[in-house]
């Protein structure tokens, strides 16, 4: 089956200079990365699970069950 063209279809909108700028934002709002994907981001978990690792190959951890008893759970 053969894809059919999109139909243009010409439309004219007023907006007033205020109406531009709020149009704009919301666009440009829409575009932002999400936070996780950020390079500090990406910088500080690397970071934390390098410290991490050297904190369990250092022995400098205690397990889920130990903290419930340490907590009196």
């Amino acid at each position: 089956m053969a894809k059919q063209e999109e139909k243009m279809i010409p439309v004219t909108i007023y907006l007033t200079p205020k109406q531009i700028r709020e149009a704009y934002h919301q666009l440009a709002e829409g575009e932002e990365e999400d936070w996780i994907n950020a390079p500090e981001i990406l910088d500080m978990l690397a970071k934390r699970e390098d410290e991490v690792a050297r904190e369990i190959k250092e022995g400098k951890f205690i397990t889920l069950g130990e903290l419930q008893n340490k907590l009196g759970k």
